[in-house]
């Protein structure tokens, strides 16, 4: 077995990231395009691994693995599952893998980005995935520019934080994309949109006011926020609590009731209308 096959089989301990970069120092510098074999029998291929995303998976085989655990709990069977912001399917198809009753559509904006998850979701035989290359927004068909750096490939934004070159892409609202997709039920969404979550909030009205409105997993950073089109930070859960959901701190994989919107630091965080979230089991 390979080496970076062992470190990948081995358990999460303190010190891993460090003892890793000392193993593979040329490796996670100058690879690119790398192919892992992660958890849960599943397949990436990585730009690089100088991101945090490809990272983790090549030392743990796996990325965000709280999130991916409490998701498998919270979706029901048969549900449909929205992962806004996909990037290369870092949470989707692990989730997809394990959970094949789920239909899921997946959003990503950044065209260089879309084709690894395009190539990862079929290297990885799902049949359950659904994929679209566009940016979410609070309007359709409008042209916005998008920064998608090459080495912090996860940190795609319509800011211009990490990047200073655009890209052109074009907008879709999540009402559309749910219609589009004929989904009946959104059970579920996932979204990762670097600071932009109120526009995509903003755009998910019909759904996000109905009677069966899903449970939502979304990043709250306050820097991020602050630079998505003059927004201030809280914006987001703000709108969330207009609408009718409550809040919850993801610690791990545990929910956390919050009294009041977060406005400093960053947090995953969990909104819902039911009264209990979480099933124990």
């Amino acid at each position: 077995m390979a080496l970076d096959n062992i470190l990948r089989a081995l358990p999460s301990f303190r010190g891993k990231t460090r003892l890793a970069r000392l193993l593979f120092d040329n490796e996670i510098k100058h690879q690119k395009d790398v192919l892992i074999k992660g958890k849960y029998n599943c397949s990436f291929v990585i730009p690089n691994l100088q991101e945090n995303v490809g990272l983790d998976i090549f030392i743990n085989g796996i990325y965000e693995p709280e999130t991916i655990r409490f998701l498998n709990r919270i979706i029901p069977r048969n549900g449909q599952f929205l992962d806004l912001g996909a990037n290369i399917g870092a949470v989707l198809i692990p989730l997809c893998k394990r959970r094949p009753d789920i239909s899921a559509v997946a959003v990503e904006a950044a065209p260089w980005i879309f084709e690894y998850l395009e190539k990862n979701v079929k290297m990885n035989g799902l049949q359950n995935v659904q994929l679209l290359n566009k940016a979410l927004f609070d309007k359709d068909d409008v042209e916005l520019d998008f920064f998608s750096p090459g080495i912090k490939f996860g940190k795609g934004s319509l800011a211009p934080v990490f990047s200073q070159e655009p890209v052109k892409v074009m907008t879709n609202r999540v009402d559309t994309i749910v219609r589009q997709f004929q989904f009946g039920k959104v059970s579920t969404i996932k979204l990762d949109v670097e600071g932009f979550e109120f526009f995509v909030f903003k755009g998910a009205e019909h759904l996000l006011q109905s009677s069966d409105s899903p449970d939502i997993i979304f990043e709250f950073v306050d820097w991020a926020e602050t630079k998505a089109m003059g927004l201030h930070a809280g914006a987001a859960q703000e709108y969330l609590l207009s609408v009718g959901y409550q809040l919850y701190l993801l610690e791990n994989d545990h929910p956390v009731k919050m009294e009041e919107p977060l406005k400093k630091g960053s947090s995953n965080l969990f909104a819902t209308k039911k009264d209990y979230p979480v099933p124990t089991s």
